[in-house]
């Protein structure tokens, strides 16, 4: 059959009229879907094709009007039969097809486009470095003034004023049979406790911390306005995240690096020694009983010069219910490891009961840690050299020779290898006893306490990198740990300045006499062999035969 020019001509007129129509008409149904997005609730879902870039400018007069409820999703039309636009019941929409909240590092098909989307390390680190040098300028009351939204600031006091108020440096320690406790637990502000916790921590910590959801959402680090005990309000905060260890491990300088930046304040010059020490009564490490009474959990919440920082990284962003977008660290590479003397609250148990990160998962389950890990051999003789600096924690045989060196490392394996004779490898690793030699052998056995933070936190909420790695390549490991932040990136000049002062820069210097000249091969054989299964579990957690440094396995 032939078709004339003509006839074709009509045809293709006639369908390029059927297409323009369905769009016109797809249109008119999106229209009238948008009108109804400003209805959705927190049990709805809000359809939108796959080209959201389109459609985000349509939208998004309406999405401010859900003040943080109702979902939009951007979601393959094509999967769901739903037009862009549309509002159904979130229930009607498979679970599967559904983004799981607060997995930072994977999104599935469906991503998640809420009120609260715009995050802080999506914004440009010199739009904060502008704004930081404008609040300087001025009284952050100035702000609070124009801004009414944040009145609340006028009870962030400084620290200087606070001394004069009623915030206790110490507190008692817990006591169950006082509190709403049963047999196995207490239930505190909406948290539900282990009485175990209780006993061990400062009878404030639980008491005066309100329930998560009382945390300022104008804050992208955990703070909380609070009464002290003069019945006036305050500011109280959290960390956002710890350089949680391990010692001898580059915490200083990664700390360093990672408080330049414009929206990082670290809640005192580096170690707070508040979860290992402080809030157990323990005034240095060697201290077998507690000496004193606990640092108080409001204290804490409400110390360092943190906060005056945290208050000028002030910025409105369309999109976000957040206005401060600056975060605190603690960086204390003591507190993964350091629960010695536990035994003493917690009596007949072969193994802790509980540790530093179930306090801390309690307190905020949002909150995130570093770990940096360091080939354990190399770390333990920096360590030895290192804690026999000061009598007061270690008594050391000075000047020290490879042949002493290789005498305590022999003493602390076959010390650790009885241990676990008669208790657990977790019993071991954490036990006071063990704690005793100044070799710090046990510190070394990374996948222990590891994995007692990924029992209670989820693995998104922890980054652990290699110290070698770090060294090798600083510039994607700062990089990597700001987007695991959820903060901006700095700036290739900025990180580049801050290398270069840095260089050279000298950590700890260690005197002749307590250098380790060398290390006997022999010593370094036995080491191999004692650490040899420990890293083939820590390849097993970690999933990355990296964490072998090249060692025999």
């Amino acid at each position: 059959m032939v078709i004339s020019h003509r006839g074709l001509k009509g045809k293709v007129v006639w369908i390029l009229l059927l297409i323009a129509s369905f769009q016109f008409i797809k249109m008119l149904l999106e229209t009238e879907n948008f009108k109804n997005i400003s209805s959705a609730t927190e049990d709805h879902i809000i359809f939108l094709s796959n080209n959201t870039d389109q459609v985000r400018d349509n939208v998004k007069d309406s999405t401010e009007k859900l003040d943080g409820t109702g979902t939009i999703l951007d979601i393959d039309d094509t999967l769901t039969s739903q037009p862009r636009g549309a509002v159904i019941d979130k229930n009607t929409v498979p679970s599967d097809r559904q983004n799981v909240e607060g997995d930072v590092n994977t999104k599935s098909a469906s991503n998640i486009f809420t009120k609260n989307e715009i995050k802080t390390s999506d914004i440009p680190y010199e739009t904060f470095v502008q704004q930081l040098e404008e609040v300087n300028d001025t009284n952050i009351f100035n702000v609070t003034e124009k801004h009414q939204k944040i009145e609340f600031l006028k009870y962030a006091p400084s620290n200087v004023e606070m001394l004069k108020r009623g915030v206790p440096k110490i507190s008692t320690f817990g006591d169950p049979n006082e509190m709403n406790c049963n047999d196995t637990f207490c239930y505190l502000n909406g948290r539900t406790l282990k009485k175990e916790l209780i006993t061990e921590n400062p009878k404030d910590m639980f008491t005066f911390l309100p329930p998560e959801e009382e945390f300022l959402k104008e804050f992208k680090n955990p703070c909380w306005k609070g009464n002290d005990l003069l019945d006036r309000e305050a500011m109280f905060c959290l960390p956002y995240f710890y350089i949680i260890g391990f010692t001898k491990a580059g915490t200083t300088d990664l700390f360093f690096i990672l408080n330049e930046h414009i929206l990082i304040s670290a809640r005192s010059k580096k170690e707070t020694h508040y979860f290992d020490r402080g809030r157990r009564g323990r005034s240095i490490r060697m201290h077998r009983m507690p000496d004193k009474n606990p640092t108080s959990f409001m204290g804490y919440s409400n110390s360092g010069p943190c906060r005056d920082k945290l208050m000028k990284t002030y910025k409105e962003f369309e999109g976000t219910d957040v206005l401060f977008h600056g975060i605190t660290v603690d960086a204390t590479p003591s507190h993964v490891w350091d629960i010695e003397f536990w035994e003493t609250f917690h009596p007949g148990y072969k193994e802790p009961p509980v540790t530093t990160a179930d306090t801390l998962a309690k307190l905020n389950p949002k909150t995130k840690f570093i770990f940096s890990l360091r080939d354990p051999i190399n770390r333990m003789r920096s360590a030895y050299q290192f804690f026999c600096k000061s009598l007061q924690t270690y008594k050391c045989d000075r000047p020290i020779t490879p042949e002493k060196y290789h005498n305590l490392v022999v003493e602390a394996v076959d010390k650790f290898n009885n241990c676990l004779k008669v208790n657990t490898l977790r019993g071991c690793t954490y036990s006071t006893e063990t704690h005793q030699l100044a070799t710090h052998l046990y510190a070394s056995i990374y996948h222990v306490y590891i994995l007692d933070y990924m029992k209670v936190f989820p693995k998104n909420q922890i980054y652990i990198l290699q110290m070698e790695e770090r060294t090798r390549d600083p510039i994607t490991t700062i990089n990597n740990l700001c987007d695991f932040l959820e903060i901006p990136r700095f700036p290739a000049r900025i990180l580049k300045k801050i290398f270069e002062e840095r260089e050279g820069i000298a950590r700890n210097q260690i005197s002749d006499e307590l250098k380790i000249p060398y290390v006997l091969p022999e010593t370094t054989k036995l080491l191999e062999k004692f650490f040899k299964p420990y890293l083939r579990d820590l390849v097993d957690l970690l999933g990355d035969e990296k964490w072998y440094w090249s060692r025999p396995h």
